[in-house]
């Protein structure tokens, strides 16, 4: 489903499921997020229910502002 072309993401086909479309979200969260996750540094309220349950902004700095994340 995701590609990258020129460094950056392609979606290459539709996600046909409701999980797949759930997980590609994740790969649009802002990169210090992921890190944080990954490293487990993350805040409490950050959890993978949050994040399903919200509309995600694509904008890295408004993903950080709803999610209140700080670095």
């Amino acid at each position: 489903m995701l590609d990258t072309e020129r460094g950056l993401p392609m979606i290459r086909a539709a996600p046909t499921s409701p999980y797949d479309r759930n997980i590609l979200r994740l790969a649009f969260l802002a990169p210090d997020i992921q890190q944080a996750i990954l490293d487990g540094r993350q805040p409490q309220h950050l959890n993978l229910e949050t994040i399903k349950n919200i509309e995600l902004p694509l904008s890295w700095s408004q993903q950080c502002e709803l999610l209140r994340f700080r670095q």
